[in-house]
């Protein structure tokens, strides 16, 4: 029996069996769920990762965004402002964006890291917003890319950079990476005094995961390797000397429609698919509607299948 690689146990584990259904490939993989920790991970890391991570693979073809300059320009950067200061209540993008920097006390002139970026929407988008101090890292790019805006992102691993970050981005990436302990101890490295490290991961237990299970959509095999806990994220913060600040559960709707997809055998990335043709795909708008009201009630009852951990230096943890 494989032991876990985030608290060792070696009892007890589950086994199970996952189909890779973003790009339909339907190769299998082996994952095992820890009995203690509740980690569900690969059981072998695939030899070639990069077949899994093609040119239209979303973070690599996500549209950058441009600056038109003018009154649009200043009005982004005098709404950024605004919202890192003020409440910002509801449900859009942007919305949830300023509440991350807001919940991490990160505010304009912060330097910021993301991890995982692709090549950079993200960065690109806050970038217009006013933020200056911003850096990716992704060594799944081709080369590395240095924008004339003074974004810089690094074709490498995160323990390659030099450090000094007040605020270190991890948005669906961290559940990529084949080694979380050295992943947090690179993230200790690299965080000034009162920063903060972002984890938005896919996490387990959910409703999701409970209904659907192997054919989850979160779980996204190979390409996740670790669908972490909250025991499993606390162990690993805690061992590189952070504590748990905060929990934010922010999952959206297609934990059930692609879920759904999945069981009946279509892939993400097909003209079948909600993603790809949502009027052509099975659901109708009431019913994608119906999903995203589920997927609030379940963030509500903490049992959506997503969330964003804020990491503090220091002891304790989040209840």
């Amino acid at each position: 029996m494989h032991a876990c690689r985030i608290c060792g146990n070696v009892s007890g584990n589950q086994d199970y069996l996952a189909r890779e259904m973003m790009f339909g490939l339907r190769t299998e993989f082996a994952y095992f769920q820890c009995a203690q920790c509740q980690c569900l991970q690969i059981r072998e890391f695939p030899s070639d990762m990069a077949r899994f991570y093609p040119a239209n693979y979303y973070s690599m073809e996500a549209p950058l965004a441009e600056s038109r300059g003018g009154f649009r320009a200043a009005w982004r950067r005098w709404d950024a402002r605004y919202r890192l200061q003020a409440c910002n209540c509801g449900r859009t993008k942007r919305q949830e964006i300023f509440a991350w920097f807001r919940n991490a006390g990160a505010g304009l002139d912060a330097k910021i890291l993301d991890v995982g970026c692709g090549r950079g929407a993200l960065l690109h988008e806050l970038w217009l917003d006013g933020f200056r101090n911003l850096t990716g890292v992704d060594p799944f790019i081709a080369r590395d890319l240095e924008y004339a805006n003074g974004i810089r992102i690094h074709k490498r691993e995160m323990s390659a950079l030099a450090g000094g970050f007040d605020l270190i981005m991890m948005h669906h990436s961290f559940e990529h990476m084949p080694d979380p302990k050295a992943v947090m101890s690179a993230a200790g490295k690299l965080l000034n005094p009162g920063g903060t490290v972002l984890i938005r991961i896919p996490v387990i237990p959910s409703e999701a995961w409970k209904e659907y299970g192997v054919d989850w959509f979160q779980l996204d095999a190979p390409r996740h390797f670790f669908i972490h806990s909250r025991k499993s994220i606390g162990l690993l913060a805690e061992g590189a000397g952070f504590r748990v600040d905060k929990v934010v559960f922010d999952s959206k709707a297609a934990q059930f429609w692609a879920s759904e997809q999945y069981r009946r055998d279509i892939p993400h990335r097909s003209a079948q698919s909600y993603a790809e043709n949502p009027k052509g795909s099975a659901f109708s708008p009431a019913q994608i509607r119906a999903y995203a009201a589920r997927a609030r009630a379940a963030n509500r009852a903490e049992a959506g299948d997503a969330a964003c951990f804020y990491l503090k230096r220091g002891p304790g943890a989040a209840a």
